[in-house]
């Protein structure tokens, strides 16, 4: 569970459309960070000088790792952003109220 879900549950007590932002981001941000996580050491081990057996016999596997890799955390950032991460939501119904994180 995210630490910012009873910011969320605000969001739809009040019925404001921000809740199914907040909701597709929260599914972007972990379907990004768990494979983000998962596949930092493979990508390391691809920039590496080392000698990395996996670069010289499959070039096309380092190639798809990165891009995978890229993906990822273009998904994170994405969540991250859809999330609100700004800081504050308007209220549409009031245009004078505002809705804060806590």
């Amino acid at each position: 569970m995210s630490l910012d879900y009873p910011f969320y549950e605000e969001l739809r007590r009040r019925n404001h459309p921000a809740a199914q932002w907040w909701k597709w981001g929260d599914l972007l941000y972990y379907l990004g960070l768990v494979p983000t996580i998962l596949l930092l050491l493979p990508v390391l081990m691809t920039l590496s000088p080392l000698p990395a057996p996996i670069s010289e016999r499959l070039p096309q596997l380092v190639t798809w790792i990165r891009t995978l890799f890229g993906l990822f955390v273009a998904m994170f950032l994405l969540g991250s952003w859809l999330k609100g991460n700004r800081g504050v939501w308007p209220n549409e119904t009031e245009s004078t109220s505002m809705i804060t994180r806590p």
